[in-house]
């Protein structure tokens, strides 16, 4: 029985020595590399890289800009021979006629034939355009006696009403008024009587005036009003 039991080991091991073998026999030649190889499963998962995979980088096959190009404006162009042409300069306005200033006339003083009444004389008073342009006057002069230094002697002319006349004076024309001079010794002590050198004459509207030599006997007294002077008329 114990043989038995022996030879039933024996059959058993033997069997299993051959199946091992077996086993070993099995398996896949080109170990040589000491059996690390990669299973060939594994090679075969991971994927080949293709150059098609991945962008070009060619500079010349770049995509289109998806901004929009600018353009040049659709104006015409000016061409140098089409110039539009130059409007023709107006005629030029004549320049405005002022007033008369002092700077622009001369003056004299002239006797009017029979003139002289009861203790006064009616003298003729001419202003003329001594200037280059045209000038006008309108209205009385101012006129007051002054003395050899050119200050006022007494009170100034009364203007006697009349209706004044805008004139235009050419250059070398004249306008004129009466002048009428009281005599000062007509007048006694309260006169305060004194010489004068000479009248003052402001043209009408001037801030300006000129001296006309004149020796007269004058008063030196304001409340005394030796002259009279009318509007300037054109001189006849």
């Amino acid at each position: 029985m114990t043989s038995l039991l022996g030879s039933k080991r024996w059959i058993m091991a033997a069997a299993a020595a051959g199946t091992l073998i077996a086993v070993s026999g099995c398996a896949p030649s080109g170990t040589d590399d000491g059996g690390t190889a990669a299973p060939a499963s594994t090679a075969a998962s991971e994927p080949a890289a293709s150059p098609s995979s991945s962008p070009s980088a060619d500079p010349t096959s770049e995509a289109p800009s998806s901004a929009p190009t600018a353009s040049a404006p659709a104006f015409p162009t000016a061409s140098p021979t089409t110039e539009a042409p130059t409007a023709s300069p107006s005629p030029s306005e004549p320049a405005a006629v002022g007033t008369c200033t002092a700077a622009q006339l001369t003056g004299s003083i002239a006797d009017q034939p029979g003139g002289g009444a009861a203790g006064s004389v009616y003298r003729t008073l001419v202003l003329t355009n001594a200037s280059d342009r045209e000038c006008t006057v309108d209205g009385f002069p101012g006129v007051s006696f002054v003395d050899a230094a050119g200050a006022q002697i007494g009170a100034p002319a009364d203007r006697d009403g009349s209706a004044s006349t805008l004139v235009s004076l050419i250059p070398g024309a004249s306008t004129s008024t009466t002048l009428r001079q009281t005599n000062a010794q007509n007048y006694g002590a309260d006169c305060g009587l004194t010489t004068a050198a000479g009248l003052r004459v402001y043209p009408p509207g001037a801030t300006d005036s000129l001296v006309l030599p004149q020796q007269i006997p004058a008063c030196s007294a304001a409340s005394v009003v030796l002259m009279t002077v009318g509007t300037l008329q054109p001189a006849s």
